[in-house]
């Protein structure tokens, strides 16, 4: 071999170990990290721990969690709301005793057109009580039933049972809107959807009242005949379906 040669295999050599020696030490420093418990700084950890990096969360997303908590909290029954729908089902069934006694006043006097009709609707406010009842179990809410005052019976002329109906009609309007209102105020939005047929019914039956209300007072003997005539096919119709 000429000198030449020698040379030029002797440099290669060199180079390779430097090579060598150059690519195995960070290897050898990230072993020994890892045996002495030290963490890489190449790859990022979560503070306290070993284990690789987790992105943190965003400030949307904290915000969006906040939200949803606070509307989680929102939707809880307040107290007022829990005793006025309790509370409802004791009117449903007092209004229930109210068209129960205008029936039998009507039919005291033999004007048995308004006294089909009128029991109809105790029949149906009765309804309504036990709709509100069922519903009120179903959510785990609370019902206690209120004592029932008697119900007025003593009245002159057929008008001024129609009066006592009507204000009846308008003052249960006012307590379901009360109810809505406060369920509104919870973001109890299922108390109010379920609500939603009894105010329906509510403008209803105060026009309904309303405009038999208007045509008794001051109508003749026959005209209230007729008005009586006319509420018994109702009855009846209603009675069939």
């Amino acid at each position: 071999m000429s000198l030449h040669s020698s040379w030029i295999i002797n440099y290669a050599v060199v180079v390779s170990g430097a090579k060598s020696n150059s690519s195995s030490q960070p290897v050898q420093q990230q072993q020994q990290q890892q045996q002495a418990g030290e963490p890489d700084e190449n790859v990022p950890t979560i503070a306290g721990s070993n284990t690789a990096f987790a992105p943190p969360q965003t400030s949307s997303s904290s915000s969006s969690q906040a939200r949803i908590a606070n509307v989680a909290q929102q939707q809880q029954p307040s107290q007022e709301l829990l005793d006025l729908i309790s509370r409802q089902v004791s009117v449903e069934l007092s209004a229930s005793q109210a068209y129960m006694s205008a029936s039998i006043w009507f039919r005291a006097r033999e004007m048995d057109g308004s006294a089909a009709w009128t029991l109809e609707e105790s029949d149906e406010e009765r309804g309504h009580g036990k709709e509100i009842l069922e519903f009120a179990m179903k959510n785990h809410f609370p019902v206690t039933l209120e004592p029932l005052a008697a119900p007025k019976n003593d009245w002159n002329h057929p008008s001024e049972v129609w009066e006592t109906i009507l204000g009846l009609e308008q003052q249960n309007t006012q307590n379901l809107l009360r109810i809505a209102a406060v369920a509104d105020q919870c973001g109890m939005y299922g108390v109010k959807a379920f609500l939603d047929p009894f105010h329906v019914e509510q403008i209803d039956a105060e026009d309904k009242v309303g405009g038999i209300l208007a045509k008794v007072r001051g109508a003749d003997e026959a005209l209230l005949w007729q008005i009586d005539h006319m509420l018994g096919i109702e009855a009846e119709e209603e009675d069939h379906h």
